[in-house]
Parts: structure tokens; C-alpha cells; sequence
């Protein structure tokens, strides 16, 4: 059976590799990729993808962008949404979560994966 993939999209490659590390503890294979439109040509037809973490380093209305493309492409994958300090919630995201909060995303995380295993 092959391992669920945490996908993570970052803006910013210092964040991008710190975060990769956090969510490598879990265990799963990480995909990381840098922005929001390598996230939109990212091919994952080979991968079973378990959740989708989307960072905080973009516009709202990018982000909004690119939860509604997860949604269309992969309907049944969860996304975890990291939010600015001043950012309202993403309706279509299954998860909010402050992005300066890890302990709090790595459990949304663990909670999205759990879903599937």
C-alpha cells in the first residue's frame, strides 16, 4: 500500500525547508513545492495524495485561487490553509490554522491523514 503524500506549498524557500523538515517527522512523503503555480502544474497522478498544506506567504484571493484548483483536481483531499495574522478563514479549505501555530497545524495534519488511513 503506498504511503499518503503531505503536499505542501510555500512562498518562501526559508519556510519552505523548515516546514518540510516539521512535516517530515510524520512520517509520509513530502512533496514541497514553491508558489502557487508550480502547485497548479504539479503532477500527482502518481501519488496518493493525503492533504494539502497551503502557506501563508501569498495574497488572500491567490490562496482562494489555488484552494478552489485543489478542490476541482483532488475533491476528496483535505486542505490545511495557514493563515496571516489578519486573514479571514477559507470556506473551502477543511482547515484553518494560524501559520505561526506548528503544534496546531501538525495536528490538523495528523487529523486530515488520519481520514485516510
Amino acid at each position: 500500500k503506498r504511503m499518503t503524500a503531505i503536499v505542501q506549498v510555500e512562498y518562501r524557500p526559508s519556510l519552505l525547508s523548515i516546514r518540510e523538515d516539521i512535516l517530515q517527522c510524520l512520517g509520509h512523503p513530502v512533496v514541497s513545492v514553491l508558489g502557487s503555480r508550480a502547485a497548479r502544474n504539479l503532477d500527482l497522478s502518481d501519488r496518493a495524495v493525503g492533504v494539502v498544506m497551503i502557506g501563508h506567504g501569498a495574497p488572500w484571493q491567490e490562496r482562494v485561487g489555488l484552494i478552489a484548483h485543489f478542490r476541482e483536481t483532488m475533491p476528496a483531499v483535505p486542505i490545511v490553509a495557514l493563515l496571516r495574522r489578519h486573514d479571514k478563514v477559507f470556506s473551502r479549505a477543511d482547515f484553518n490554522c494560524p501559520a505561526d501555530n506548528p503544534p496546531q497545524w501538525i495536528r490538523m495534519i495528523r487529523q486530515a491523514l488520519g481520514g485516510i488511513q
